[in-house]
C-alpha cells in the first residue's frame, strides 16, 4: 500500500518569520535552502515515521477530499493550512494529535520562529540564531545551539536551553509553572539575571553578585534573585512556580 505524501515544501522568499501551530511532537532543524520543508520525524535507522493510519485505505473515502474544522488543506494532502501575511508565514496543522506521529520542520537558521505546541505537543529546536518564541502546555521545550532572543512558556513541561552565545539586543524569558528550567550559557556571557522558583530552588555555578538592599528588608516574601554575571548585560529571566531553576556554565 502506498504511503501518504512524505513531505511538503514552501518557498520562504520575502518571509522573515514563520508561525507554526501543531499538537504533536515537533523538531526544528536548520537547512541550507530558503525553503520550509515539513516532513516526518526520522527513526534511528534513518526511516521516517508516518502519520497514524497512513497505511490504511478508506474505501468509503475514495473520490472524496478531507476537510477540517481549522481551515483548508493547501499542502497537497499533507494536512496543513499555509498562509502568507506580509513577511510572516503561518503554518497550521489541521490534523488531530491522534493522527500525527511527530513532525520535522527544516528552515534557514536565521528565520524567526513562533511555535505553539497546543495541549499535548512538544518542541525540539536546534541550531537557530534568530528570535524564537515557544508556547507549550503539557509538553517540554528543548532549545539547543541557539543565540536568542528567546521567550518560552510551558505549564507542566520542562524547559531546557543551551546557548552557543547570547544575543544582547532583547531580553530572554523562560518560564514553567510546574516543570524545571535548565539553562546553559557560555562562561563569558554578560547578563542581568532575574531568577525565581516559588516552591523550589535555584542552582548555578556562575559567580553571581548580589545587589545590596537599602533600608528595611522584606523577609520570606520575595523568592526572586536579582543579580549580574560578568558585569551585567541583556536581561535573562528564568522562573518556575514548582520546579527548580538551573543556570550552568558551558
Amino acid at each position: 500500500m502506498a504511503h501518504a505524501q512524505k513531505s511538503y515544501t514552501h518557498s520562504l522568499s520575502g518571509i522573515k518569520k514563520v508561525v507554526v501551530s501543531s499538537n504533536t511532537t515537533m523538531e526544528f532543524k536548520t537547512g541550507n535552502s530558503n525553503e520550509l520543508v515539513i516532513g516526518h520525524i526520522e527513526t534511528k535507522d534513518g526511516h521516517q515515521h508516518h502519520d497514524h493510519n497512513d497505511d490504511q485505505i478508506d474505501e468509503r473515502a475514495k473520490g472524496l477530499t478531507p476537510i477540517y474544522a481549522g481551515g483548508n488543506d493547501n499542502t497537497n494532502g499533507f494536512g496543513f493550512s499555509v498562509e502568507k501575511e506580509g513577511d510572516v508565514l503561518k503554518v497550521k496543522d489541521l490534523k488531530s494529535f491522534m493522527q500525527r506521529s511527530g513532525l520535522r520542520f527544516t528552515l534557514p537558521k536565521g528565520i524567526d520562529l513562533s511555535i505553539d505546541t497546543g495541549n499535548l505537543g512538544s518542541a525540539d529546536v536546534n541550531g537557530f540564531d534568530s528570535d524564537i518564541e515557544v508556547n507549550s502546555n503539557v509538553g517540554g521545550v528543548v532549545l539547543t545551539n541557539v543565540t536568542g532572543p528567546i521567550t518560552a512558556r510551558t505549564s507542566t513541561g520542562n524547559i531546557e536551553v543551551v546557548f552557543t552565545e547570547v544575543n544582547q539586543t532583547s531580553p530572554i524569558s523562560l518560564r514553567s509553572s510546574t516543570g524545571a528550567v535548565d539553562v546553559s550559557l557560555p562562561a563569558n556571557t554578560k547578563a542581568n539575571l532575574e531568577l525565581k522558583s516559588t516552591m523550589g530552588n535555584v542552582f548555578t555555578d556562575f559567580d553571581v553578585k548580589y545587589q545590596q538592599e537599602e533600608g528595611m528588608k522584606v523577609v520570606g516574601a520575595n523568592r526572586k534573585i536579582d543579580t549580574q554575571i560578568n558585569g551585567g548585560g541583556v536581561l535573562i529571566k528564568l522562573s518556575s512556580s514548582v520546579g527548580n531553576v538551573y543556570l550552568r556554565k558551558k
